[in-house]
């Protein structure tokens, strides 16, 4: 596996915001040049976990934990390096370059990522018919009834895909991906949505990537009352 060029780590470190990284895991707030809070690594009543936002790094003066966002993101979101970098460089919109990569494997990271942005647009999609079209009016009161609140289903961005079945595709093709790479997503073959007229749920990553979907039916006439992304080049 190429490695991320030392200019490329660097700015991702740059473009880090210590404290709203921070902040994602436990409030935060100012102590004179310092910013404390109560520490995520381990149970306690009174704050002794520090955050130097200009240094960017943190201390924790109960447990010892310390370290830079790099080491903060390995620990709390359970990633390597890589891992890691990669999700900080997403986060602050950094473009990472890698060393020496081999032509090939260049090839295959850039096609799967034309595949996780589709799969990104289609989980947004799917949300705006859920909260935004008449059609989702029936399935937003079905997941009412289920005692599903409206945060609940926004965070974990919950959505439907219409009955027509061909506007994922034909949205998709007008930005200028292909119908093979439609296909290879995982969602659907000639244009036809594999999840139409069903609540969708995106299927991600440790890093919030969507790789696929559970799809749930709501009307008693529809064969199968759940499916899911069939195994393919980013859901396996």
């Amino acid at each position: 596996m190429a490695l991320y060029t030392a200019d490329s780590i660097d700015r991702v470190k740059e473009a880090v915001d210590m404290v709203e990284l921070v902040s994602q895991r436990t409030d935060l707030r100012r102590a004179g040049g310092q910013w404390s809070g109560i520490c995520p690594f381990h149970e306690e009543r009174s704050p002794s976990f520090s955050v130097n936002a200009e240094s960017k790094v943190y201390y924790c003066f109960g447990c010892q934990e310390k370290g830079d966002a790099i080491r903060f993101v390995e620990a709390t979101e359970g990633l390597d390096f890589p891992g890691a970098i990669e999700y900080l460089a997403e986060r602050y919109n950094v473009e990472l370059k890698r060393e020496n990569e081999d032509p090939e494997a260049e090839k295959r990271r850039r096609r799967r990522d034309r595949l996780l942005a589709l799969l990104e647009r289609a989980t947004t999609y799917y949300a705006r018919v859920l909260w935004e079209s008449e059609e989702g009016t029936a399935p937003r009161e079905y997941l009412a009834q289920r005692g599903l609140s409206e945060d609940t289903l926004r965070a974990f961005r919950v959505g439907f895909s219409p009955a027509a079945g061909d506007q994922v595709a034909r949205g998709a093709l007008k930005d200028g991906f292909t119908g093979a790479e439609v296909s290879a997503a995982g969602l659907g073959r000639g244009g036809r949505d594999p999840f139409r007229s069903r609540i969708t749920f995106p299927l991600t990553d440790s890093r919030g990537r969507v790789l696929g979907f559970g799809a749930r039916a709501t009307l008693a006439e529809q064969k199968a009352k759940y499916i899911n992304t069939a195994e393919n080049e980013v859901y396996k």
